[in-house]
């Protein structure tokens, strides 16, 4: 197997285990320096690295690691925020709906999925806000966190009492509001201080 960070490559004999990859991957990160993915045998792989090896260690030829600077990542999770609530405000203002009718089975995966990418909205939010490169507008998301974590709590609340029209004001009149106005500040961030990349 062969694995590649930056200008080095390194030819193992033996397959190593996914925690020396990961560890070897960990040291080669310097100061100032984000692990953006890695790309196996052509696939690139952005999340769950670590079950990703774990399940497909035998069969790697080669492993890319892809590093970038701390900016190059900033721009990158920014640009990811966007792309995400462009796709998921419309479906949040659907799903409000489906609330205030008698939620089915399809109504309670979807607000699960939501409740996933307010998570991982968030962890993205705490690495701007901690970034060296962090926007000049950070505080707003620092108080885009705390506004949807305050909604998040009423929410947990109202599944709690089994109160459906709850559910659907929270999403709609909280959460909804504060998703298009995070895409919006994204957008300007992007445009004004980052790169926005040609994906065509």
């Amino acid at each position: 197997m062969k694995l590649i960070i930056g200008e080095q490559h390194i030819e193992y004999k033996e397959k190593p285990s996914a925690d020396e990859l990961i560890e070897r991957i960990n040291e080669s990160v310097a100061e100032g320096y984000y692990f953006s993915h890695f790309i196996s045998d052509g696939t690139e792989v952005y999340d769950e690295h670590e079950e990703y090896l774990e399940s497909n260690l035998d069969e790697i030829k080669e492993l890319e690691i892809v590093i970038k600077t701390e900016k190059e990542f900033m721009n990158d999770v920014i640009l990811s925020a966007e792309e995400y609530l462009q796709r998921a405000i419309p479906d949040v203002s659907t799903l409000a709906d489906d609330f205030n009718r008698v939620p089915t089975s399809d109504t309670w995966d979807r607000f699960e999925m939501l409740l996933g990418g307010m998570e991982w909205l968030n962890d993205m939010l705490k690495v701007v806000c901690s970034s060296k490169e962090r926007p000049s507008n950070w505080e707003m998301y620092q108080q885009m966190t705390s506004n949807m974590q305050a909604e998040l709590s009423k929410l947990g609340k109202a599944i709690e009492r089994k109160k459906n029209n709850q559910i659907s004001t929270i999403i709609k009149n909280g959460l909804l509001p504060i998703f298009e106005r995070l895409e919006k500040e994204f957008g300007a961030t992007i445009d004004s201080e980052f790169i926005r990349k040609d994906l065509n």
